[in-house]
């Protein structure tokens, strides 16, 4: 029972300025007013809520404790404010909430100063006040320090968590919040001035009385020093937290803002692995592989990796494999990242089968890829179920790479990863039935591609645009839906489709001819890579615009040179040749006419026999010229059918051959080159 006066009662006006303080508290005119007694019936109200409050009974809790403030009852009205901030049976009214909280802080209930300060710190709150949140949460504390002389809690109330169950207790203000709530004020300047010092005091009072968040903190913070944290990640073990100590060997490892202790760092380490805490020994056999600050030990990480798949991390250990393999900023290992895969699928994470695939599939470092091993490691992670894996066998059968081609059992595997949502499965149904010759159906390939669409899948857009533009099987050419969807694509900022929306743009194709608005599209598709639409641009610059650009042609003709583009490679040999919008330069020419020449450019071979027969940028060299000459007309050029009759019919770094000579310079001549036409034997 509570504590009362010998006269049966205990007095507390309800006019005090604190209570007068609160301008929201003028509404609440149903309030007693006066002398209140604590009483025995307030007393039975309040444990027969208390009660009620256990069995989420929270109606006839708020009754029962309306009966109770009636006398001096600080709890009770605590409680009738926690009914109304959390919205338990009432409404949520946060004025209502800080009404009752006041009135029992004004009793001297400490809970309740500090569940009040907490309204007043709400940020965007018209209620906000750090001033006055900082003053009840001195009181609160004062309070606390003096009921814990006489071993009670506040005003001989019990602690108020004990009226809840403990999925709700984080409801109600526990030991250590308010010196919590302190040092943060300090900490962060508001409603008191900038005290660092102050606020580790009060986070470390906090702390001792049990304030978890308190404990992480001083635990976390490197501004704390090394030394604070070491002692309270220590103490954060206690409540089970690993992590905190973890972080603090790290840093001793490494050093980071720390003075370096190797040793130090690496005994915590393996002090907590060898208790079979799972994450120190993940974290140690990572520190082994990279070799933070000590020396590398593959054997002893694979030991400890080991034991950390069996305390449930495979799933980190799978993450790890893909680093020793993948990384720019780790050395390549992919034997280890082979293991520490394995390791990670047996212990139950079959996503790293699907890893080990992907490592033989590509290679990795030294190791050459194996794609007959990536495909069983596929089809293993497809028979346990796991999508990707049927998604990637489907692939593996679709191009034939690591198992025989099989287009329509691969459909089998894309049907069923598509069903589980993988949208790139449906695409690839769509190519097999738009694309292959043996399983072409135009009608289902367009029905994979909208449902690859619809989940996002944009290259499946530019397809459908495609198909649409010129008409497929039984599906007759649809410009206007073409450029749709080539619209859409582009609005996903797909690069084909800005490059398929400038050329319906530029041609007029399913909507009105517009340059401008061509030339915007493939400049949002060069941005993003596009090696055609670089290439569109330096065309439309050089030889589509009245007065040509020639600096901007020859700008966008370099960026898709640099990609290999052939006609681009050619169309800046030549600017270069003749000095148009760059400075004149046969040497880079001729480097360029030999790019383009070796992907089979016959016109760039016709300009590389013209530099050896001129000596353009290359020493005079007419056998050469004439290899050249030829090899562009055996492919159909016009201007190498020219020089090579001309060079066999003069006898010029070949044998001459008049009748051969002229055979070559009428077939020029029929393709309609005026110099063949106006040819004449010297």
């Amino acid at each position: 029972m509570k504590r009362v006066t010998q006269a049966g009662i205990c007095t507390l006006s309800a006019d005090s300025s604190e209570y007068q303080r609160n301008e929201a508290m003028k509404n609440w005119n149903h309030l007693p007013s006066g002398e209140i007694e604590l009483t025995i019936e307030s007393e039975a109200y309040l444990e027969l809520a208390k009660d009620d409050f256990l069995i989420h009974q929270y109606d006839d809790a708020r009754q029962e404790l309306e009966v109770a403030v009636r006398s001096a009852n600080p709890q009770a009205e605590y409680l009738l404010g926690a009914l109304y901030e959390h919205a338990l049976g009432v409404d949520k009214d946060k004025e209502k909430a800080l009404l009752w909280y006041l009135r029992a802080a004004n009793h001297g209930y400490a809970p309740a100063q500090t569940a009040a300060a907490t309204l007043y710190l709400a940020e965007d709150d018209v209620m906000t006040d750090y001033a006055e949140a900082y003053r009840l949460l001195t009181l609160a504390v004062q309070k606390e320090d003096a009921d814990g002389n006489d071993g009670s809690r506040s005003v001989d109330f019990p602690d108020p968590a004990e009226c809840f169950d403990e999925d709700e207790r984080w409801m109600v203000v526990q030991e250590g919040y308010a010196e919590y709530l302190l040092g943060w004020l300090h900490r962060s300047g508001l409603g008191v001035a900038i005290d660092h010092e102050k606020a580790i005091s009060w986070i470390e009072k906090a702390a001792k009385k049990g304030w978890r968040a308190a404990v992480f903190e001083l635990a976390q913070r490197s501004e704390y020093g090394i030394d604070r944290n070491e002692v309270w990640a220590k103490k954060a073990v206690e409540y089970g937290e690993y992590d905190p100590l973890i972080s603090v060997a790290l840093r001793y490892l490494e050093g980071h803002g720390t003075p370096e202790d190797s040793e130090k760092g690496l005994s915590i380490l393996t002090a907590l692995a060898d208790k079979g805490i799972g994450s120190a020994q993940f974290t140690l056999a990572e520190c082994l592989i990279k070799g933070k600050n000590m020396p590398k030990n593959a054997d002893k990480a694979l030991h400890y990796l080991s034991l950390a798949a069996q305390n449930g991390f495979a799933k980190l250990i799978t993450g790890l494999g893909i680093v020793l393999y993948k990384s720019e900023e780790t050395e390549i290992d992919p034997d280890l990242a082979v293991k520490c895969l394995e390791l990670a699928a047996a212990a139950g994470d079959d996503e790293a089968l699907v890893e080990l695939g992907n490592l033989y599939f590509d290679g990795a470092g030294d190791m050459a890829p194996d794609q007959e091993k990536a495909f069983r490691y596929y089809l293993q992670a497809a028979e346990k179920d796991v999508p990707n894996g049927w998604e990637l066998v489907g692939y593996c059968l679709y191009e034939g790479k690591g198992a025989s081609q099989n287009r329509q059992e691969a459909l089998g595997w894309y049907e069923k990863a598509a069903e589980q949502g993988l949208y790139n499965s449906y695409y690839m149904m769509g190519m097999i039935y738009g694309y292959d010759e043996t399983l072409f159906n135009y009608e289902k390939a367009v029905s994979y591609f909208e449902k690859s669409a619809k989940l996002g899948q944009t290259d499946a857009l530019v397809r459908l645009g495609t198909m649409h533009l010129h008409g497929v099987g039984t599906i007759p050419p649809d410009q206007q839906k073409a450029f749709q969807y080539f619209s859409q694509a582009a609005l996903s900022d797909n690069s084909l489709g800005w490059e398929w929306a400038a050329y319906c743009h530029y041609w007029g194709y399913g909507t009105q001819q517009n340059r401008q608005k061509a030339l915007q599209c493939y400049h949002a598709a060069a941005k993003k890579g596009s090696c055609h639409s670089q290439y569109m641009l330096g065309y439309i610059y050089g030889y589509d615009v009245a007065p040509p650009d020639f600096k901007k042609a020859a700008r966008w003709f370099k960026e898709a040179a640099r990609q290999g583009h052939s006609d681009a490679l050619l169309k800046l040999g030549f600017y270069y040749h003749h000095g148009r919008g760059v400075k004149r330069n046969y040497k880079t020419a001729f480097k360029l006419f030999t790019q383009a020449a070796a992907q089979g450019d016959a016109t760039a071979m016709y300009n590389i026999g013209d530099a050896y027969e001129n000596g353009y940028g290359v020493e005079k060299d007419e056998k050469q010229a004439f290899v050249w000459y030829q090899k562009s007309a055996e492919l159909g050029d016009k201007c190498g059918m020219f020089g090579t009759g001309r060079l066999l019919f003069g006898g010029i770094g070949t044998q001459p051959n008049r009748v051969e000579g002229r055979r070559w310079i009428n077939k020029a001549a029929k393709a309609g080159l005026q110099d063949a036409i106006e040819w004449r034997p010297q």
